[in-house]
Protein backbone atom coordinates (compact mmCIF):
# COMPACT_ATOMS: atom_id res chain seq x y z
CA UNK A 1 0.00 0.00 0.00
CA UNK A 2 1.47 3.40 -0.77
CA UNK A 3 2.32 6.20 2.00
CA UNK A 4 0.66 9.21 1.78
CA UNK A 5 4.43 10.65 2.45
CA UNK A 6 7.28 8.83 1.45
CA UNK A 7 10.17 8.09 3.26
CA UNK A 8 12.52 6.53 1.60
CA UNK A 9 14.72 3.68 2.84
CA UNK A 10 18.15 5.97 2.33
CA UNK A 11 16.65 8.78 4.30
CA UNK A 12 15.32 6.13 7.39
CA UNK A 13 18.83 4.85 7.25
CA UNK A 14 20.15 8.20 7.35
CA UNK A 15 18.42 9.54 10.37
CA UNK A 16 18.55 6.27 12.66
CA UNK A 17 22.40 6.09 12.09
CA UNK A 18 22.99 9.63 13.36
CA UNK A 19 20.21 8.62 15.88
CA UNK A 20 22.79 6.09 16.45
CA UNK A 21 25.91 8.85 16.10
CA UNK A 22 24.20 10.91 18.57
CA UNK A 23 23.47 8.70 21.27
CA UNK A 24 26.80 6.98 21.31
CA UNK A 25 28.06 10.51 21.29
CA UNK A 26 31.04 9.57 19.59
CA UNK A 27 32.45 7.10 16.89
CA UNK A 28 30.82 4.44 15.51
CA UNK A 29 31.59 2.24 12.67
CA UNK A 30 29.42 1.23 9.78
CA UNK A 31 29.77 -2.03 10.58
CA UNK A 32 28.53 -1.63 14.13
CA UNK A 33 25.94 0.24 13.33
CA UNK A 34 24.47 -1.74 10.05
CA UNK A 35 24.29 -4.69 12.53
CA UNK A 36 22.89 -2.62 15.04
CA UNK A 37 20.36 -1.49 12.73
CA UNK A 38 20.02 -4.91 11.24
CA UNK A 39 20.55 -3.30 7.60
CA UNK A 40 22.08 -3.90 4.71
CA UNK A 41 26.43 -3.15 5.37
CA UNK A 42 26.77 -1.90 1.68
CA UNK A 43 23.51 0.52 1.65
CA UNK A 44 24.24 2.58 4.91
CA UNK A 45 28.26 2.78 3.42
CA UNK A 46 26.56 4.65 0.81
CA UNK A 47 24.31 6.76 2.49
CA UNK A 48 26.93 7.72 4.92
CA UNK A 49 29.06 8.59 2.05
CA UNK A 50 26.71 11.12 0.73
CA UNK A 51 26.03 12.55 4.71
CA UNK A 52 29.94 12.86 4.72
CA UNK A 53 29.94 15.17 1.17
CA UNK A 54 27.33 16.91 2.77
CA UNK A 55 29.64 17.96 5.54
CA UNK A 56 27.08 16.65 8.44
CA UNK A 57 29.62 13.74 9.39
CA UNK A 58 33.42 12.89 8.84
CA UNK A 59 34.73 9.45 8.88
CA UNK A 60 37.71 8.64 10.68
CA UNK A 61 39.99 5.81 8.74
CA UNK A 62 42.36 3.05 10.51
CA UNK A 63 42.06 0.74 13.37
CA UNK A 64 39.20 2.33 15.58
CA UNK A 65 37.94 4.32 12.70
CA UNK A 66 34.34 4.88 11.97
CA UNK A 67 31.93 8.31 11.54
CA UNK A 68 31.44 11.21 14.03
CA UNK A 69 29.09 13.67 13.98
CA UNK A 70 30.69 16.72 11.94
CA UNK A 71 27.92 19.49 13.47
CA UNK A 72 26.47 19.39 17.02
CA UNK A 73 23.60 17.77 16.76
CA UNK A 74 21.47 21.27 18.24
CA UNK A 75 22.69 22.75 14.49
CA UNK A 76 21.17 19.84 12.30
CA UNK A 77 17.30 19.44 11.55
CA UNK A 78 15.75 16.27 9.96
CA UNK A 79 15.34 18.55 7.39
CA UNK A 80 18.70 19.21 6.64
CA UNK A 81 19.05 15.85 6.71
CA UNK A 82 15.85 14.59 4.39
CA UNK A 83 17.21 17.12 1.90
CA UNK A 84 20.62 16.10 1.84
CA UNK A 85 20.09 12.41 0.95
CA UNK A 86 16.36 13.31 -1.42
CA UNK A 87 16.35 16.78 -2.47
CA UNK A 88 14.16 19.51 -1.27
CA UNK A 89 10.55 17.89 -0.40
CA UNK A 90 8.13 18.08 -2.89
CA UNK A 91 4.63 19.09 -2.00
CA UNK A 92 2.00 18.51 -4.97
CA UNK A 93 -1.20 19.82 -4.80
CA UNK A 94 -2.66 17.28 -6.29
CA UNK A 95 -2.63 13.18 -6.49
CA UNK A 96 -3.06 12.57 -9.99
CA UNK A 97 -0.20 16.01 -10.70
CA UNK A 98 -1.46 15.86 -14.54
CA UNK A 99 -1.47 19.45 -14.08
CA UNK A 100 -5.93 19.11 -15.39
CA UNK A 101 -8.76 18.49 -12.45
CA UNK A 102 -11.95 17.78 -13.80
CA UNK A 103 -13.35 19.44 -10.77
CA UNK A 104 -14.10 22.40 -9.45
CA UNK A 105 -13.09 21.37 -5.83
CA UNK A 106 -10.24 19.19 -4.81
CA UNK A 107 -11.66 15.76 -3.50
CA UNK A 108 -8.95 15.82 -0.17
CA UNK A 109 -10.40 19.20 0.17
CA UNK A 110 -6.50 20.53 0.39
CA UNK A 111 -6.02 17.25 3.37
CA UNK A 112 -3.16 16.09 1.34
CA UNK A 113 -1.23 19.24 1.04
CA UNK A 114 -1.59 20.17 4.26
CA UNK A 115 -0.24 16.58 6.00
CA UNK A 116 2.51 17.15 4.02
CA UNK A 117 3.65 20.47 5.17
CA UNK A 118 3.24 19.90 8.10
CA UNK A 119 5.41 16.83 7.76
CA UNK A 120 8.02 19.08 6.24
CA UNK A 121 7.81 21.92 9.03
CA UNK A 122 8.12 18.92 11.71
CA UNK A 123 11.25 18.27 9.68
CA UNK A 124 12.28 21.91 10.14
CA UNK A 125 11.66 21.85 13.29
CA UNK A 126 13.02 18.59 14.82
CA UNK A 127 16.93 18.77 15.16
CA UNK A 128 19.39 15.74 16.47
CA UNK A 129 19.76 16.74 19.80
CA UNK A 130 16.17 15.70 20.22
CA UNK A 131 16.80 12.51 19.78
CA UNK A 132 19.02 12.50 22.89
CA UNK A 133 16.07 12.99 24.96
Amino acid sequence: MPEIIQVSEAVSLALHGLGLLVSRKGRISIREMAAEMGVSEAHLAKVFQRLSKGGLVRSMRGPGGGFVLAKAPSDVTLYEVYSLIEGEPEVRICLLDCGKCPFRKCLFEGLLVRMKQEFVNFLRKKRLSDLEE
